[in-house]
């Protein structure tokens, strides 16, 4: 179990079209985790969205808001919800968070599915909110 931070972005991106960018602090990192997620993070549980991995960010990279003028990014952000987090599993396969923020709030698991988003290059999950921290039964 490690405290961390994260953040959740509203990103209207000139080629990537509206999606948010879910970040969190990884655990005995300094860097943050990053995933674009299409249609937003999922406030209630049973629903299920795909999270697409994206690179990882330094911290000032992770928190930008405002406009992004070139690169594959660009478009504009604006801080959609903040706050502090509990992360009790991180491995490639299957990550589980308790968010505390204003909106997301609550655990959270990202499973990896095994496949490969072909714009990002970076691994699909999904992303759903739960009632349980153990509701994910799986080998790793």
């Amino acid at each position: 179990m490690t405290k961390s931070e994260f953040v959740v972005t509203e990103h209207h991106a000139k080629r990537a079209g509206l999606h948010w960018d879910l970040r969190f602090k990884i655990p005995n990192s300094k860097l943050w985790a990053s995933f674009a997620v299409r249609k937003g993070v999922p406030l209630s549980p049973g629903q299920k969205v795909l999270a697409v991995r994206t690179h990882d960010h330094k911290r000032d990279e992770a928190l930008i808001t405002g406009k992004i003028e070139s690169g594959y990014g660009a478009g504009t952000l604006k801080e959609w919800d903040r706050g502090k987090c509990v992360i009790h599993k991180y491995s490639s396969a299957h990550i589980a968070i308790e968010f505390k923020g204003k909106k997301v709030k609550g655990i959270y698991h990202l499973v990896n599915i095994g496949v490969k988003d072909k714009n990002f290059e970076g691994q699909q999950y999904w992303l759903f909110k739960s009632k349980a921290l153990n509701e994910i039964k799986q080998k790793e």
